[in-house]
């Protein structure tokens, strides 16, 4: 809590005479007047001035009348917005250069409702504010440059493209979400000081990058790219919108594709330049080269007396050089992973733990390679386990692949198919750690009760799948299409199943099996929200732009989580429907 939350809970325990005396002047008062948004953000002058029935100075007045219009939450959320940029810029001028006075709000608060309430300019504040408590301002000028430049507060007080802050790097994207959701309307009501932030918040956060943290899974770099996806439609709006409220229409829009030009090629120069970051959409962690490495491979893969199959066999190669892990993420954050999934998975508490516990059993100690016991998923069809693993994956910042054996008569998919067939395959798991280039992978297994094996010499992929799960086995596993032992000890496999009945008891043995509940009716705003960030994830939108409506949910409430997902297809393809689910 912070000081004040701090003084107003002492204080409750406290006579008053006391409370004055260990207190003083920062003792509550005893009946502190009422206002919206908690007393204006703890600002004693601007709730004494809002709750004032005497008349006051011209200019008073005018800061009265935004905090009687942000106030009202029946007003436009455009002129709430408005007011609200106002006050913050009141709040700003009043303490030029105090970073925290005691019962005055902060501008930052003022700037961050204005943009909950859409507006551009005052989530352009926000990050401007932010720069300046380091010292620092963005510098711009068309007719020198198109982009813009970082000033620091030393030296010739001017470097390009660092150091900028993670926060106000988010502040700029926050910025540039806000404008998405302008664009429904064409801007409407927007005048040159609002594309120029907005224009402002999309350049600052392509092009001034923050300094990668060792924590983070991803180079910034990365981010910028895939937000491209929506970034670049938006920015052709706007380049499209913005000349209009110029004096000279056309030469403006000619700067802003010089503009845009500039940025992409900036964007590839940083791109050429950087550390390798993988071939997965997944954000992997990866040990320093040369650090906790394995070798696939350690031995020959045979070549074939076929040039084509020869050529094929060469990308193999990889497997014979070491080869990087996935990390653990630190302790804290594997804490806030099992709040996530707890929020997205209300109804499967017992795998969460389950799995969970495992994972910060080996942190905990000390373990760096992330790893932990392959685990058997048990439920009735269609409750969300595959999207759990899945979801596990994603958070864990290592790649996944489902491998599906419902229907599986052999073992072609886990053992690899022999030279000279037509249908001449590596096992799936060599593949996919070839393709990713990470040793320890998730493999989800997929309705592995479905797999048995057929009559014929093809094999039963439930026993192939004992050599996988027994570590000591799984570091010489015989992969029939390279004609050599892998290393796949380091993989991570979750299973999936209906039933404990189908399976063998060796494959029991090595598994460790958790029930998977289907959710309950209570469970639907959790899961719909879960389907939502998915949806999200895989279309490349920004988070949040997906919603659907009250009467929505109660529709899909009581559905099974697959379900429940060709429900929201459904809903979001009805051409009726198609206003509820625009981008806004």
């Amino acid at each position: 809590m912070n000081h004040d939350e701090f003084t107003a809970h002492l204080a409750q325990f406290l006579d008053p005479e006391t409370c004055a005396h260990i207190l003083g002047e920062d003792a509550p008062a005893a009946n502190p007047p009422d206002a919206p948004l908690k007393n204006f953000f703890g600002d004693d002058f601007l709730t004494l001035l809002y709750r004032s029935q005497e008349p006051c100075a011209p200019p008073l007045m005018e800061v009265k009348r935004s905090l009687m219009v942000v106030a009202d939450r029946h007003e436009a959320r455009h002129v709430r917005a408005a007011a609200a940029v106002a006050l913050g810029r009141f709040v700003q001028d009043r303490f030029p250069t105090a970073q925290s006075v005691a019962g005055s709000s902060q501008p930052h608060e003022w700037f961050r409702l204005a943009r909950q309430l859409n507006s551009v300019e005052g989530a352009l504040a926000l990050a401007n504010m932010l720069l300046a408590r380091q010292g620092q301002r963005i510098a711009f000028n068309f007719n020198e440059d198109p982009l813009p430049r970082l000033v620091e507060p030393e030296g010739p007080a001017s470097r390009l493209f660092c150091g900028i802050s993670h926060e106000v790097a988010h502040a700029w994207y926050l910025g540039a979400r806000v404008t998405l959701r302008h664009v429904q309307r064409r801007f409407s009501g927007w005048g040159p000081e609002t594309f120029g932030c907005a224009l402002a918040c999309v350049v600052n956060y392509l092009t001034l990058l923050p300094t990668r943290r060792l924590s983070e899974s991803v180079l910034p770099i990365v981010q910028r790219r895939e937000a491209l996806a929506w970034i670049k439609p938006l920015w052709n709006r706007l380049i499209e919108a913005a000349p209009q409220h110029a004096r000279d229409p056309e030469a403006y829009r000619t700067a802003l594709v010089e503009q845009q030009l500039a940025v992409y090629v900036r964007l590839d120069d940083l791109e050429q330049n950087r550390v390798s970051f993988g071939t997965t959409r997944t954000p992997v962690r990866c040990a320093p080269r040369g650090q906790d490495q394995v070798v696939i491979v350690p031995g020959v893969i045979p070549s074939s007396s076929e040039r084509g199959e020869s050529e094929y066999l060469k990308q193999y190669e990889v497997l014979r050089k070491p080869m990087a892990f996935t990390t653990f993420p630190a302790l804290a954050k594997l804490y806030d992973l099992r709040a996530t999934l707890t929020d997205e998975f209300p109804w499967a508490e017992e795998a969460i733990a389950v799995v969970m516990s495992d994972l910060i059993a080996r942190r905990r100690y000390g373990v760096v390679r992330l790893g932990m016991a392959p685990v058997l998923l048990v439920g009735p069809p269609g409750t969300g386990k595959t999207r759990f693993a899945q979801r596990l994956s994603d958070l864990l910042g290592t790649p996944n692949t489902v491998i599906n054996l419902a229907g599986a008569t052999d073992t072609k998919v886990l053992k690899g198919v022999t030279r000279g067939w037509a249908s001449n395959r590596a096992s799936r798991m060599v593949e996919f750690i070839q393709q990713t280039k990470i040793a320890n992978p998730l493999f989800i297994l997929d309705e592995v009760d479905k797999a048995h094996a057929a009559y014929g010499n093809g094999g039963d992929p439930q026993e192939a799948l004992l050599d996988l799960l027994e570590p000591g086995n799984a570091r010489r596993y015989q992969d029939i299409y390279l004609m050599t032992e892998c290393d796949l000890s380091h993989c991570l496999y979750i299973a999936t199943s209906n039933s404990l009945s189908a399976l063998a008891k060796p494959l029991l043995s090595r598994l460790r099996p958790v029930f998977f509940p289907a959710p309950g009716p209570e469970h639907a705003e959790g899961i719909v929200k879960g389907l939502l960030g998915d949806l999200e994830r895989s279309w490349a939108l920004p988070a949040g732009v997906l919603t659907v409506t009250p009467r929505q949910l109660g529709l899909l409430r009581g559905l099974a989580p697959r379900e429940m997902r060709r429900a929201l297809l459904d809903l979001f393809g009805r051409d009726a429907d198609a206003a509820l689910y625009t981008m806004h």
